[in-house]
C-alpha cells in the first residue's frame, strides 16, 4: 500500500449517504479531504459508483492514487450496507487495494467529535436498529493507540440500560419512547445519528497506521441479529 495515496470512504448506512477522499497519512491536513452526496431517493444502487467517478474528477485524483477503500460495517440499512460492501470489493479488487471496516458505532461517535456534538474524550453509546423493546448497542470510547474497537457489544433490552450519568447516547429516530424517557430521567444527552463519510476516512487513517486493514473478499456486513429465516431454519432442521 503507497502511504502517499489516497483513501476512499464509503458512509451508506444511513438514508443521507457520501463518499469522501483523503490523504493516508496521518500527517496530513482535514482540509484536504473531499466529500461527495449520494443520491438515496431512487437509485442508490446506481449512484455510488458514479459519487465516487464525480469525487474522483472533482478532486483531480486517478483510480491508481487510490491505496485503500474504507467503509462503515454496519449495522445499518440492509441494503445500504450490501451496496457499500458490494462496490468497495470490487473498487478493491480491481485496484489490488485492502478493505478497513469500521464499526457503525465508532463512525457514529467520530462523526460526532467532527460535528462538535460531544468532546473528544466523552463516552458515546450507541444505539441501532430497535426492535421491540431491544436496541443493538456499543460503548465507543476516545481512539487510543489505533484501538479503534467497540466495546460491550451486542442488543439489549431496557432493563439492560447501560448509560451512565456523564456518557453521551447516540441514536436514531427509531429509539423507542421508554429509551428516550430513561435517557430524560437520568439526565443523559442523546446526540442524533449522523454518520458521515468523513469520519469513515478519519477512522480509517488510525486504523490503517495500525496495519488494520482486510482483503476485499474477507468484507463482510455486520448485522446486528441473526437472520429471521436463518434463525427458523436452525429451529426447523436443529442445527447449531
Amino acid at each position: 500500500m503507497n502511504p502517499l495515496g489516497m483513501i476512499l470512504a464509503l458512509e451508506t448506512s444511513q438514508r443521507k449517504s457520501s463518499v469522501a477522499l483523503g490523504p493516508i497519512s496521518l500527517e496530513s491536513h482535514c482540509d484536504a479531504i473531499s466529500c461527495e452526496s449520494i443520491d438515496t431517493q431512487n437509485r442508490l444502487v446506481e449512484d455510488v459508483l458514479p459519487a465516487v467517478q464525480r469525487l474522483c474528477a472533482r478532486a483531480n485524483i486517478s483510480r491508481d492514487q487510490i491505496g485503500a477503500v474504507a467503509l462503515n460495517a454496519g449495522p445499518g440499512g440492509f441494503t445500504g450496507l450490501r451496496i457499500a460492501h458490494a462496490s468497495a470489493q470490487v473498487i478493491a479488487e480491481s485496484l489490488s487495494i485492502p478493505i478497513v471496516q469500521i464499526s457503525a458505532a465508532v463512525v457514529a461517535r467520530e462523526s460526532a467529535v467532527i460535528a462538535g456534538s460531544i468532546a473528544l474524550d466523552q463516552i458515546a453509546w450507541v444505539a441501532l436498529a430497535a426492535k421491540n423493546d431491544g436496541c443493538w448497542m456499543a460503548k465507543v470510547s476516545q481512539s487510543s493507540q489505533g484501538n479503534d474497537d467497540p466495546e460491550q457489544v451486542g442488543v439489549r433490552t431496557l432493563e439492560q440500560w447501560p448509560v451512565e450519568f456523564g456518557e453521551i447516547l447516540i441514536a436514531d429516530e427509531h429509539l423507542p419512547a421508554p429509551w428516550k424517557a430513561r435517557a430524560e430521567a437520568l439526565d443523559i444527552q442523546i446526540v442524533p445519528l449522523e454518520p458521515t463519510a468523513e469520519a469513515v476516512l478519519h477512522v480509517a487513517r488510525r486504523m490503517l497506521a495500525s496495519n488494520r486493514s482486510l482483503a476485499p473478499k474477507n468484507a463482510l456486513p455486520v448485522y446486528p441479529r441473526e437472520a429471521e429465516a436463518v434463525r427458523l431454519w436452525r429451529e426447523r432442521h436443529g442445527t447449531p
